[in-house]
């Protein structure tokens, strides 16, 4: 396995500086916040057995957790979807590609990739805006009249795919390559804590028992 910074020189030597970099910490990124989904969905979007498990075992600290765990991954995806340039300053964002790709077939891929990234992600916005970041106070006391668009699995990992595919256009022109982000394995996650509940649950019903 080669390290982070041979990565990173491989993708500057295949994209050009600026663009290489941009990649590189726009994966890293998105990497971060596809392993906050992995962990949400192995605790919450595998079968109702393993919800009532973990409400089973310790129904205040998982929900806790699979809220944080929510927020944080819509949070992910607006941040990657910001305008390039907010308050001034640059930001990482998935919007300042384009000027980065001179190919102008590739830069037109990329800017279609980016225009269905933005609206699969426009829900997260609304929520960071509002409620995750800031406190929206119209919003709070009056929730009826002013709700928050749905958020759903459903559309959360259909924002994630379209950042993917952003960049996956990227990694296909410049270095022919796939990255295959749905076969990545995280090991030590919140698979292995489910088993070991499930274990320790069979455990202590069966010295009950005894």
């Amino acid at each position: 396995m080669i390290s982070a910074d041979e990565k990173r020189k491989q993708c500057i030597s295949a994209m050009g500086a600026d663009l290489g970099a941009m990649y590189c910490d726009l994966n890293d990124h998105l990497l971060d916040i596809l392993l906050l989904w992995k962990q949400y969905e192995q605790l919450f979007g595998v079968d109702p057995e393993t919800v009532q498990l973990l409400n089973d075992s310790a129904p205040t600290f998982f929900g806790i957790l699979q809220a944080q765990l929510w927020d944080g991954v819509m949070l992910g995806i607006s941040r990657l979807t910001d305008p390039p340039v907010s308050a001034g300053k640059k930001t990482l964002s998935i919007k300042a590609i384009p000027p980065l790709v001179s190919d102008l077939n590739a830069r037109a891929r990329v800017e279609a990739a980016i225009d269905t990234a933005s609206t699969n992600a426009e829900f997260t916005r609304t929520h960071r805006n509002k409620r995750i970041a800031h406190n929206d106070l119209v919003h709070i006391q009056d929730r009826i009249a002013n709700p928050l668009p749905p958020a759903s699995r459903q559309k959360i990992k259909a924002g994630l795919d379209s950042i993917c595919a952003v960049l996956e256009v990227l990694n296909g022109h410049y270095r022919q390559s796939t990255m295959l982000y749905d076969d990545i394995l995280y090991d030590g996650g919140a698979g292995s804590v489910v088993s070991l509940l499930r274990d320790g649950l069979l455990r202590r019903e069966q010295e009950l028992d005894g």
